[in-house]
């Protein structure tokens, strides 16, 4: 299956206090779809048990166009645009029931090997299941490294509790936006949802840790948060608002 698509129903949880639909709304559904598509293929999350391997996640990319209402339902699709032996490469649209483009968005992410706690390449035969077409959704170029701005100022601590863990034993990709509206000036906050987001995942936090987390604007009007680990101060994520 070459593309896959879903119709997802807005939720209460998908809107924020406006009632428009928000950027981990998106990406929420966006994680749905992407896991029944690799299920379909035969590698998503209840084959597990089974294959063994798991899909990780190191990279969004996410431009928003229109913001619907809760109840409204969005058509998304998603396939494979590239493959190889350690990175795949997949992206997504969105449209209203108009047909309208409410959202675009790429990701790269990586296999793992849940027995061996290692990564793990992808097969020839595990490739071609997927079906990859060279469809892309954004012309330029996907920047894959983002760089922790050197006036970041820290802004807050946080304890990882149970309620963040996901099924592979660390915080779900989703929590890390939430961290970063914890970390934005209250009146930057209130001016709304940002329609461009890009997200670098570099290292797993796990249950107990405690994160710092840090902010900048840059001079285009961009807003980073980087989030480190207090203990080693090793970098599991940055994001970029604007």
């Amino acid at each position: 299956m070459k593309i896959c698509t879903k119709k997802f129903d807005i939720s209460f949880c998908d809107v924020g206090e406006n009632n428009h639909l928000t950027n981990k709304g998106i990406l929420r559904m966006m994680q749905e779809i992407a896991g029944i598509h690799s299920g379909i293929a035969g590698y998503g999350l209840n084959d597990i048990p089974k294959t063994g391997l798991a899909w990780l996640l190191l990279n969004w990319k996410l431009r928003v166009f229109l913001r619907p209402k809760w109840g409204e339902t969005l058509t998304i699709n998603t396939w494979s645009r590239s493959q190889n032996a350690l990175f795949s490469y997949r992206d997504l649209e969105v449209y209203d029931s108009k047909n309208n483009l409410v959202a675009i968005a790429t990701s790269k992410w990586l296999l793992f090997d849940v027995n061996k706690q290692a990564i793990a390449k992808t097969t020839p035969e595990m490739r071609e299941k997927f079906e990859s077409t060279d469809k892309a959704v954004f012309e330029e170029k996907f920047n894959e490294k983002l760089k922790e701005p050197e006036n970041s100022e820290f802004v807050l601590e946080y304890k990882i509790e149970r309620r963040d863990i996901d099924t592979n034993h660390h915080v779900n990709n989703l929590n890390y936006l939430d961290f970063a509206y914890e970390a934005l000036p209250e009146d930057i906050y209130k001016n709304g949802e940002f329609n461009n987001v890009e997200i670098m995942y570099k290292h797993e936090a796990k249950l107990g840790d405690t994160l710092f987390v840090y902010y900048a604007q840059t001079e285009q009007n961009e807003h980073i948060i980087t989030i480190k680990d207090k203990e080693t101060g090793n970098l599991h994520s940055i994001i970029k608002l604007y």
